[in-house]
């Protein structure tokens, strides 16, 4: 009978160890990498949007643009989004957005967004701006 009892010690012994053992952190995704602090004081609804709008220009923009905090655009014309929204307000930047992003560079096609990816878009480009969030 001791066997039985010595082989549940041990195996409660095990379980107890890896219950503290300290849980792996993965490691960051793409999109993580290189964003900016996604609103740290912000609620979580608008970090969600913040992050969906990050997904939305690395899709549709960083081909062209830098869409970060830092880096150069990779099509040396495009403009980063950092410097654009110092340029331009959000404001601004939303209702071109609405009307559906046209603009007189010939190297840029036209872009037509819902009304959510616009929301989206532009709590993403409010972690860009150097003078923090509004």
């Amino acid at each position: 009978m001791r066997l039985p009892t010595t082989a549940a010690a041990s195996l409660l012994a095990g379980i107890l160890i890896l219950a503290c053992a300290p849980v792996p952190t993965p490691p960051p995704t793409a999109v993580q990498a290189g964003a900016p602090p996604i609103l740290a004081g912000a609620s979580a609804r608008d970090r969600e949007a913040a992050a969906r709008g990050a997904r939305i220009v690395d899709e549709v923009c960083a081909g062209c643009h830098a869409v970060r905090a830092t880096g150069a655009s990779p099509y040396a014309p495009a403009p980063p989004f950092r410097d654009v929204v110092t340029r331009r307000s959000l404001e601004d930047l939303e209702t071109a957005m609405a009307q559906g992003l046209l603009t007189p560079h010939p190297d840029m096609p036209s872009f037509t967004f819902r009304a959510t990816e616009i929301d989206d878009l532009i709590a993403y480009l409010d972690t860009l701006r150097q003078d923090g969030p509004r």
